[in-house]
């Protein structure tokens, strides 16, 4: 049994509930991916993955207390350091379609979806925008799971330990009946510090988070 896969109540019990991140788990959001994009528009490496993510509006806006049009627009401020304005518009707008195109959920992580229904209950906890529920809706996503919880619709965003105990609570377990999966390491400490137990992802990593899932009882050993 992997320290990961332990929780307060002892590394026998199984899990009740296995909530998933979104963009970076269920759905590709790699930081290659976004520098492969931004050769292409002159931008240097890192630098659109820093303008989502790194400025300083996005905590505001994963929180609610920033609309999309305003995070949209300190982006393209961010990328106009680097591109004449009307350049940054238009590699934002390409960048937005190409994203556009990609799959709501990996068809591997789709996969691993089917094998845990009906087996133990199913929550989303992202870091998204107000009205990114909605969204997730509109795309089919949020009806493969027992409850969704976007930070922006709710104001609280991960790391704080608040929402990994809201999540649990919708889904009527305790923290600790919960496993948690996230491709950001300090999500997965502040998750574990709140008694989920908790695994850092990586689409490369499948096995692992196979192996995960079964250590904490989710999927019988293969």
């Amino acid at each position: 049994m992997t320290d990961e896969a332990r929780s307060t109540n002892g590394p026998e019990t199984p899990v009740s509930a296995v909530i998933f991140d979104y963009g970076g788990v269920l759905r590709r959001e790699d930081a290659a991916d976004f520098d492969a994009f931004a050769a292409t528009v002159g931008l240097p490496a890192g630098w659109l993955w820093s303008a989502f993510h790194d400025i300083p509006e996005y905590a505001a806006s994963r929180t609610g207390r920033l609309d999309a049009a305003g995070y949209r627009a300190a982006v393209v401020r961010h990328l106009a350091r680097v591109l004449p304005a009307d350049r940054a518009e238009a590699a934002l707008d390409a960048w937005e379609a190409q994203r556009r195109q990609d799959l709501p959920v990996e068809p591997e992580m789709d996969a691993v979806l089917d094998r845990l229904r009906g087996r133990v209950r199913l929550g989303l906890l992202s870091n998204a925008g107000s009205g990114a529920r909605r969204r997730l809706e509109e795309l089919g996503v949020a009806a493969r799971f027992d409850d969704v919880v976007c930070s922006g619709d709710v104001g609280l965003a991960k790391p704080d330990p608040a929402i990994f105990r809201l999540a649990a609570s919708r889904l009527g377990l305790p923290p600790s009946a919960c496993a948690f999966v996230d491709d950001q390491e300090r999500h997965v400490a502040a998750a574990r510090g709140v008694g989920l137990r908790a695994h850092h992802h990586h689409r490369t990593r499948m096995p692992a988070l196979l192996a995960f899932l079964v250590a904490v009882g989710a999927l019988p050993p293969s």
